[in-house]
C-alpha cells in the first residue's frame, strides 16, 4: 500500500498563498487586500489626495467603500471631483470621538462586502492618538485577514506598527503653481513618498495632480 503524502511543502503553500492574495494597484503601489495600509504625514502632504484616488477606482468600478470620518475630515464635493461615485460611499460621521470611529470600523468589518474602508485621523491631535490602544489594530487585522477588503488608515503620524502590511509616509518636496501676481493656481505638487513595508518597488517622488490636493 503506497504512502498518502497529508502535507505539502512549505514553499509550494507559500507560493500558492501568495496567487491566492489580490492587490488593488493604484500609481506604483500595489496594496495588499485583506490587510491595513497606513498612508502618515502632516496636512497637504498628499496622503488624502492617494485615497480618494483609491475610492475613485473601486466606487466607478462598482464596489462599496466607506468612510470613517473621525471630525470633519471628508469632504464630498472634493471626493466627487475626483471621480468617486458618492452612490457607492457609505459616508460615518463620528463627531469627533475616537471611540464611535473604532466602533464603526467594528460594524463595518463584521458586515464585510466592502472594497475599502477608510478611517480619516487627520484632524486628531497628537494626543488623541496616542491614546489609541495597539490591540484594535490587531483585532482589525485578524477580522479582515482572507478578506477583499482594504482598511485604510490616515493620520499625522505612524500608528499601526506591526498590525499593518503596507505603511507610507508622505512629504510635501515642491509646490508648482501657475499664473503671475496674487492669483496664481496650484499646478503640482510633488511628494516624496516613503515606505517601511515592502509592497512598494522603490521610493521615489510622486507627482499629484492640483485637484487631488
Amino acid at each position: 500500500m503506497g504512502q498518502v503524502i497529508a502535507f505539502k511543502k512549505l514553499a509550494r503553500l507559500q507560493e500558492e498563498q501568495k496567487h491566492s492574495e489580490t492587490y488593488l494597484e493604484v500609481g506604483n503601489l500595489s496594496l495588499l487586500r485583506g490587510s491595513l495600509t497606513e498612508f502618515t504625514g502632516e496636512a497637504s502632504a498628499g496622503k488624502t489626495s492617494l485615497t480618494l484616488m483609491l475610492l475613485s477606482v473601486l466606487t466607478q468600478n462598482g464596489e462599496i467603500s466607506s468612510v470613517v470620518d473621525l471630525a470633519g475630515g471628508f469632504n464630498p464635493q472634493a471626493a466627487k471631483k475626483n471621480d468617486v461615485k458618492l452612490e457607492n460611499l457609505l459616508w460615518i460621521r463620528c463627531g469627533g470621538h475616537i471611540e464611535n470611529a473604532f466602533k464603526a470600523i467594528d460594524y463595518l468589518v463584521q458586515a464585510g462586502n466592502f472594497g475599502l474602508i477608510w478611517l480619516n485621523l487627520n484632524t486628531a491631535s497628537l494626543e488623541e492618538l496616542n491614546f489609541i490602544p495597539s490591540s484594535y489594530w490587531y483585532r482589525f487585522r485578524t477580522k479582515i485577514k482572507g478578506s477583499q477588503t482594504l482598511l485604510v488608515v490616515t493620520a499625522r503620524k505612524t500608528l499601526l506598527g506591526s498590525a499593518s502590511s503596507q505603511s507610507y509616509s508622505f512629504d510635501k518636496r515642491e509646490v508648482i503653481w501657475s499664473g503671475g501676481g496674487k492669483f496664481k493656481l496650484l499646478k503640482e505638487l510633488q511628494i516624496d513618498l516613503n515606505t517601511r513595508k515592502p509592497f512598494l518597488i522603490k521610493p521615489e517622488i510622486v507627482k499629484v495632480e492640483a485637484n487631488y490636493v
